[in-house]
């Protein structure tokens, strides 16, 4: 082994044994402020016997009283994000990928209680992560169609034909029967079953 290569070893080994001290720090700097959170100062100021065992909630307060503050700031509007244009040409695109990002993030997902935890956990702990994904999945749905007329079965035949094989009819019963949709169709109707 080359002393460049002995340095470099030595170096990622220092580097190692500082982070992992920093981390304990932090680690013990949270618990800590966790503990002052609950009103929990055994640690730090025992309650001696015979004496008050009152305890001051300001971390708890500090922390409960900024958060209405910093919910406004971030989740108090419509628009949560904003895409800006580059130009005149990206106005349309702009405002579509803003009301998409936000419909996502505040309607299909807790957005507003992503935030609140997320900040919550940035004061309480110095830290705040929010851990973002996508994911892809096909949800199949059944439906069921009774007394369908012979045009009304074309229609829907027509559609699944069209959906490029997202849409696939799975069962099909021709009758003759008394349930006719109107007065003047044919003694004749349709039972359909179709996934999507």
């Amino acid at each position: 082994m080359s002393v460049a290569d002995l340095k470099a070893l030595l170096d990622s080994e220092k580097a190692d044994a500082l982070a992992a001290i920093s981390a304990a720090q932090l680690s013990e700097e949270r618990a800590d402020a966790l503990d002052y959170y609950f009103s929990d100062m055994d640690k730090d100021m025992p309650a001696q016997d015979g004496r008050s065992r009152a305890v001051s909630t300001d971390v708890a307060d500090t922390i409960e009283g900024l958060m209405p503050a910093l919910m406004d700031i971030f989740a108090g509007s419509d628009e949560v994000v904003r895409f800006e244009p580059v130009g005149p040409e990206d106005e349309a695109a702009a405002s579509q990928e803003t009301d998409y990002v936000n419909h996502v993030f505040m309607q299909q997902n807790p957005g507003f209680l992503v935030l609140y935890s997320f900040i919550k956990d940035a004061l309480l702990s110095k830290v705040g992560i929010v851990k973002v994904w996508w994911e892809e999945r096909e949800e199949e749905s059944r439906e069921t169609y009774y007394d369908l007329a012979d045009d009304q079965f074309a229609l829907l035949a027509q559609a699944v034909a069209e959906s490029g094989g997202a849409m696939k009819i799975v069962a099909h019963t021709v009758y003759e029967g008394e349930n006719a949709l109107e007065d003047d169709a044919p003694d004749l109707g349709h039972v359909s079953e179709a996934t999507s």
